[in-house]
């Protein structure tokens, strides 16, 4: 039998009981919050604290995904995501994982049918925007491009500018066909104004669920699509989604177990980083993937400060590389200031292996690696760099995959989501529900520079004049 997702940390924080039994009586409290929740017996409770649970596996979306994914890769070359932030990082982390590595460099037929894939919309920078749509018209694969463009309240800036120059740059044929929209589907969204106008592609637009904030998005249309589109050789569309949804399965069993059950990991996660902010006063985790995939730190940067820091309160994340990253931050982790812990991702399977030759050439330095494997001498780089923490009196933990594929994927990212919830609630914050949609933790420290671009770029200048 596999290996099933599995957590565990260094050491219990000593001499400080009566705060642990504090926390601890603490999350029996949110486990029957959440409990009550699950079971919608209290009147409203439904649609409160953890909205995404339910709404972004709806079997009507999945159906609208797939129907839409397999039609689209008959039609078009080209996938490009338009979005920023929770719209397109789950697409990125998707493409970072189960793609091919060198996906676009690849032909048709060794991509298993699936489009080409680029990422734009998240920076006013020109630069890429502009290459983009340069080497598209180069390649005369402008007029076989869909544009998924993500936003729920369609007026995100950055992501409603670059619409606008893919737009302008489809001049002259019926643009609309070339954009799927992905937002929330009632007028207040300008997209599903502009639907409404002039339909987009497929004549339907994929929603943004009711209560999920773009951080949560991940297993909503908004990160399925990509996804389904992505599928290659020996995959379908479906076979993904089912994956995906698998993984998420399991997690969301395992966060219904009693909460001080190792199994329950998302308890047992929030509860090591809560004391470790408690107790030793810790401002910092350092997200220590071990492996080459970078996507998924910049997915959890963004799900736990935007979700936690209120009040002055919450730890900053610093995403991390292995090995890679023991050549720069690792020593900062040691010799810096003690304001640190570190969480770990180790995986047990990366995948297809790559083995060191052996043979009488090898250099006498080397010679002891000769025959081994590259997955093995990862682990060995993993289980190294976490003895050394614990030597020198760093605190870590580790989430531990059996497999770096589809379902674990989504069920470590899934367990991650039902930590920030545990996490918020143990800090007491804020519900981001008064409108009755935003069902998540506030993040309203993003208004200001929000007002402060809009007072700027509307200024009277020599650059607009």
């Amino acid at each position: 039998m596999d290996r099933k997702l599995y957590f565990s940390f260094d050491n219990e924080t000593a001499g400080a009981s009566t705060v642990q039994q504090s926390v601890d009586a603490a999350l029996q409290k949110v486990h029957a919050l959440f409990q009550e929740e699950a079971s919608a017996s209290l009147p409203g409770l439904e649609r409160q604290l953890r909205a995404w649970t339910r709404s972004h596996l709806q079997s009507e979306d999945i159906e609208q995904v797939t129907a839409l994914a397999r039609r689209a890769r008959e039609e078009f070359s080209v996938l490009v995501t338009i979005g920023v932030g929770g719209s397109d990082l789950s697409g990125r982390v998707f493409h970072d994982f189960f793609n091919h590595p060198y996906h676009n460099l690849l032909s048709l037929e060794e991509r298993g049918g699936a489009p080409e894939v680029y990422f734009t919309g998240d920076t006013f920078d020109p630069r890429k925007l502009a290459g983009l749509l340069e080497m598209l018209k180069s390649r005369d694969l402008l007029h076989k491009t869909l544009f998924n463009v993500i936003s729920k309240s369609g007026t995100t800036t950055e992501t409603m500018a670059t619409l606008m120059v893919i737009r302008d740059a489809l001049t002259g044929v019926d643009w609309q066909q070339q954009v799927l929209a992905t937002t929330g589907l009632t007028p207040d969204s300008v997209l599903f104004r502009m639907h409404e106008q002039s339909p987009f592609y497929g004549g339907t637009l994929l929603p943004v669920p009711d209560g999920v904030g773009g951080r949560f998005s991940a297993f909503s249309p908004v990160g399925l699509f990509f996804l389904a589109m992505t599928a290659g050789k020996g995959e379908t569309p479906d076979s993904r989604i089912r994956s995906a949804v698998e993984g998420v399965r399991q997690a969301d069993e395992d966060f219904k177990l009693p909460c001080e059950d190792q199994d329950n990991i998302a308890y047992q996660l929030a509860r090591w980083i809560h004391l470790a902010e408690a107790i030793d006063g810790i401002g910092t985790i350092i997200f220590y993937n071990y492996a080459d995939n970078s996507c998924l730190g910049e997915w959890f940067v963004q799900l736990y400060t935007e979700s936690i820091q209120e009040r002055e309160g919450g730890a900053n994340v610093i995403p991390a590389k292995g090995p890679t990253s023991n050549h720069s931050i690792l020593n900062g982790i040691i010799a810096g200031p003690r304001d640190k812990v570190v969480l770990f991702v180790h995986w047990e399977g990366l995948g297809p292996d790559l083995m060191l030759p052996k043979g009488t050439d090898v250099d006498s330095k080397l010679v002891e690696f000769a025959g081994m494997s590259m997955t093995h001498m990862q682990t060995a780089s993993y289980r190294g760099t976490a003895l050394d923490f614990s030597e020198k009196g760093v605190s870590h933990a580790t989430l531990t995959l059996p497999r770096r594929d589809i379902q674990s994927v989504c069920q470590l990212m899934r367990i991650l989501m039902d930590t920030i919830a545990v996490k918020g609630r143990l800090q007491g914050l804020h519900l981001d529900n008064d409108d009755g949609e935003e069902l998540t933790y506030l993040q309203d420290g993003v208004e200001g520079y929000k007002r402060n671009f809009r007072s700027f770029a509307l200024a009277p200048s020599a650059e607009n004049a």
